[in-house]
Parts: structure tokens; sequence; C-alpha cells
């Protein structure tokens, strides 16, 4: 079914109506008990100050601190994904998009681009992992030459997943070099971007708001 989706969705309705088919009671009630369920898994990590900064303590200060009503955010593909796709609750059309696996590492960049050139007034934040990272850095200059004004949020925790393809037969499969030898904000910063390197989790909102000045 190709079409716009909410038009295709309120043809779906009107025809179930029409059909007579059943309407799920309570359904609001179900949606709030698995939110519920959600928040006890995840909430003490969205909440978490403990260093080295939590992924999920990035992704709550993103809903919390920036406005979500004006705002476009995107994941990087591997862990940024499973995770910010998650927790992270858009309340406006395109205020969020989800997509692809590993063989599309790096299409972040591409689609915070895109995002800022279709939708210019928007806050534009994506957020990647160091493959991703790695992927991209090559087309950072490409934004500033097109002085586009996103925000990249890289989740530097020194490596690759091995959700996805396993220890292999080396550790350079799955490790990358840590982050207290690699740093990957000076390494932007010299492509003239601004850039801020986080270690303390409170510093993550004020980061973020310095950043979409």
């Amino acid at each position: 079914m190709v079409g716009d989706t909410k038009l295709v969705l309120w043809q779906l309705i009107v025809e179930l109506d029409r059909r007579g088919a059943l309407k799920r009671k309570d359904i609001t009630n179900e949606i709030e008990a698995v939110k519920r369920t959600k928040a006890e898994k995840y909430d003490s990590l969205m909440e978490s100050g403990e260093p080295p900064v939590n992924p999920y303590r990035v992704y709550a200060e993103i809903m919390a601190s920036l406005d979500r009503k004006n705002r476009f955010v995107t994941h990087e593909s591997g862990n940024t994904r499973d995770q910010l796709s998650t927790v992270y609750e858009a309340i406006i059309p395109y205020g969020f998009m989800g997509w692809g696996n590993v063989s599309t590492l790096g299409f972040s960049l591409g689609v915070a681009m895109g995002a800022k050139l279709a939708i210019p007034g928007r806050e534009i934040v994506s957020v990647n992992g160091d493959a991703g990272f790695s992927y991209q850095v090559g087309n950072y200059e490409a934004v500033v030459s097109s002085r586009l004004g996103i925000t990249t949020g890289h989740i530097n925790n020194s490596g690759y997943s091995p959700v996805f393809w396993g220890n292999g037969h080396s550790p350079y499969t799955s490790e990358v070099t840590p982050f207290d030898i690699v740093n990957t904000s000076r390494v932007v910063e010299g492509l003239g971007i601004h850039s801020e390197r986080i270690e303390d989790p409170d510093e993550v909102a004020p980061a973020l708001g310095s950043a979409l000045k």
C-alpha cells in the first residue's frame, strides 16, 4: 500500500467503520500501561548521573532540553537506532525519522542535511556512534561549506556493537581506540565546526543549548 499516511489511515478507519469492525475498548489505557512498563525499565538510565555519560541520559536531555514542537530528530544505524527509537517520543509530524540497519552506517548525516533543506525552520538533531562517525567524518566539510545548521551528538563509547557482527576473529572487529586517547571533538573542530566534549552527564543539556544557538 502506497499513499499519504494520514489520508490512507483515515480512509481505512472510514472503511472499517462502514464494515462494522469491532472497536478495541480502553486502547488508550493499554498504551499508557505499556509506557509505564517502559519507564520502569529505562527511567533510571535516562536519569543517570554516573560517568561515563549513559547514552539514555543524552536521549532524555534531547527530549527535555529542546523544543520538541520545532525539532527533527534521527539516529544512526546500530546501537543509537535501537536505543533512541525505543525511548524518544515524537509529538509532531516529521518530528522523528527511524530507519535502516548496519548496511547504512553514516546515513544519519545525509538525513539531517536533507531535513534541514526540507524544513529549514526546524532544529535538526542526529545522534551517531563510533562506527557512524567514522563513516561520516569525511563529509562534515559539506555541512560547513553548505552552511547547514544541524546538531550531531556522538556517543563515543569506544566500540562497534558486537550485537550485529560479534567479536570476530580479532578485537579490532568490535573495539576501537578508547575515548581517552581519541578526541573526535577536536577532529570536527579542525573542520570549522563548533564542538564540545562532554564527560559529565550534567553538561549534556547546556551543550545541547549552546549547539543550537
